[in-house]
């Protein structure tokens, strides 16, 4: 038989159940933590009502889990804390509103228990440890919501990253449909109404971060913007304005093409891409365009005519040893100074009078004269050619 303290608390167990079920079935609780979200909440604008409604019958349904399992949640398994983040996540609501948002609508379900508690004759005590499991319920929502935001923060930054990168080369290197050219132009701030260039660099497979980090410190350094991504092993990308920075990257060869609008950037990619290729067959480094190559151009697409000027001018000291580098070295000093002997001598370093016996050798071997405008181009195009001049050019740089 039924003892009267049995009795008593299978009463006040029902109207426990009866007190948390009315709070389960009240839409007045929705509606004002609806008011009250709109009103104290910033973030929650072009949140739809109705989305805001569900949002709050699920905060209730799971405080009243929460109070009859008796146990404080883990975030882990907060299931409705990973719904409400990816849903406000993708509406554009900050974090800080979502977790002031949720704590709102727990404060008003708590106060109306607070409220009801009791006309069911409730005892204070139990509200009190109702409370403690509310207040828990919201540190492992608050938990669990902010590793969801941050986790589809990187997602989206990672995306974000990846649609910029595949824009840049696409409009770079084969152009683009005029909607989708001038939306990524809008998003990444480059110019429409003004010349830009295409530029290029090599970016062997797992160089990739570290040279588009000194590129882009060069251009910062250079007072010039530019957009990379990398493509195979190379880095392309766009420099915002027609102007070539004076300035060059220390170690680095890049292509720079010709000012085009953004419309016409795979006409310049393929003026950067010959001035890069051109430019590292002569060993060269620094910013590398058509009109610093020049006549250069000439040695990377034509080799045959590079064959023949050796054979003209130089295989003839071939057969003299360390003595035909020594003169090859005078010519080349004589041709980079000026024809100015005294300069010459001095950059090599040798004494005038020696200079000039090496010159008169290299005529008496190869029976060029130095004094004929056809033989000093010739003379040019071999030497910027030669394995020693390259070597010493990379050097330098």
């Amino acid at each position: 038989m039924p003892t009267s303290e049995s009795l008593a608390s299978a009463r006040h167990d029902q109207r426990w159940e009866q007190l948390l079920q009315q709070m389960h079935d009240d839409e007045s609780i929705v509606e004002q933590s609806v008011e009250n979200l709109r009103a104290t909440v910033p973030g929650y604008d072009n949140v739809p009502t109705r989305s805001l409604e569900e949002s709050v019958r699920r905060n209730i349904a799971l405080s009243i889990r929460t109070i009859k399992e008796g146990t404080e949640p883990h975030p882990a398994g907060m299931g409705e804390a990973d719904a409400l983040a990816e849903e406000r996540h993708a509406q554009g609501v900050p974090i800080g509103s979502v977790l002031a948002g949720f704590r709102v609508s727990l404060s008003f379900i708590f106060h109306r228990l607070l409220d009801i508690a009791p006309e069911e004759n409730i005892p204070a005590d139990q509200v009190l440890r109702s409370s403690t499991l509310l207040w828990a319920l919201g540190d492992a929502f608050s938990s669990r919501a902010v590793e969801v935001y941050q986790q589809r923060e990187v997602s989206r930054a990672v995306a974000d990253s990846t649609r910029r990168s595949e824009w840049i080369r696409n409009v770079v290197t084969t152009g683009l449909a005029p909607a989708e050219r001038t939306r990524g132009a809008t998003l990444y701030d480059v110019p429409t109404a003004d010349p830009v260039r295409a530029l290029v660099a090599d970016a062997p497979p797992g160089t990739e971060g570290d040279r588009e980090h000194r590129l882009h410190a060069w251009a910062e350094a250079a007072g010039t913007r530019i957009l990379t991504a990398v493509q195979g092993s190379s880095l392309v990308g766009i420099m915002a304005g027609p102007a070539v920075p004076d300035r060059h990257p220390k170690s680095l060869a890049v292509g720079v093409g010709e000012a085009t609008m953004v419309d016409e950037l795979p006409r310049s990619f393929e003026s950067a891409s010959l001035a890069l290729q051109a430019g590292q067959t002569l060993g060269m480094s620094g910013v590398l365009t058509l009109e610093r190559l020049s006549w250069r151009l000439g040695i990377h697409s034509s080799p045959e005519v590079t064959q023949l000027l050796h054979q003209l001018h130089l295989a003839p000291l071939e057969n003299t040893g360390e003595f035909g580098e020594h003169v090859i070295e005078a010519v080349d000093a004589y041709l980079t100074h000026r024809m100015s002997i005294p300069l010459a001598a001095r950059s090599i370093p040798v004494h005038v009078n020696t200079l000039r016996y090496r010159l008169q050798r290299f005529r008496e071997i190869t029976g060029a004269d130095l004094g004929d405008l056809n033989t000093l181009i010739e003379l040019s195009w071999v030497l910027a050619a030669h394995p020693r001049r390259r070597a010493r050019r990379r050097l330098a740089s």
